[in-house]
């Protein structure tokens, strides 16, 4: 059974020995679950192409909101350094890039982007969206401790 330090375990469905090692046996492993023990069925969010919770947030915190013609919504943030476009309606929209978010340099000139598509749901969107928010530097907590520390 044990060769070279490894266990062989024999594939169901193949009948060919691949071993095992003694650290792939102390994974831990999911539980069964048993037939007569059905978990509570809890939803996750999906992505249900609404700006809402996004909107919402943005709003509260002083953001710009304009409205263009083709009803996607562009925010501001009040430094005008973050960008938010809900494209519903943009070209972008028809590859599954509704979300975009742009932090803008002091030109005005996009430094780093993130999209997300309409399979996202808002509540995620607007999660990132806080934890940008909520931090009011440049740095990680990490990074500028790590910096502070640096001759």
């Amino acid at each position: 059974m044990f060769k070279y330090g490894c266990r062989e375990k024999p594939q169901v469905n193949e009948g060919i020995p691949v071993p095992v090692t003694h650290s792939a046996l102390a994974l831990p492993r999911p539980a069964k679950l048993s037939p007569l023990h059905i978990p509570q069925a809890r939803e996750w969010p999906m992505g249900c192409g609404c700006a809402g919770p996004v909107l919402a947030l943005l709003h509260s915190q002083g953001w710009t909101l304009i409205t263009d013609p083709d009803a996607n919504v562009h925010c501001t943030s009040p430094d005008g350094g973050l960008y938010v476009g809900f494209l519903p309606e943009a070209p972008a929209a028809r590859h599954g890039d509704l979300w975009h978010i742009r932090a803008l340099d002091v030109n005005g000139e996009p430094f780093w982007e993130q999209t997300f598509s309409a399979g996202i749901p808002p509540q995620a969107v607007a999660g990132f969206l806080a934890g940008l928010i909520a931090t009011p530097t440049a740095l990680c907590a990490h990074c500028a401790s790590t910096r502070r520390r640096s001759p």
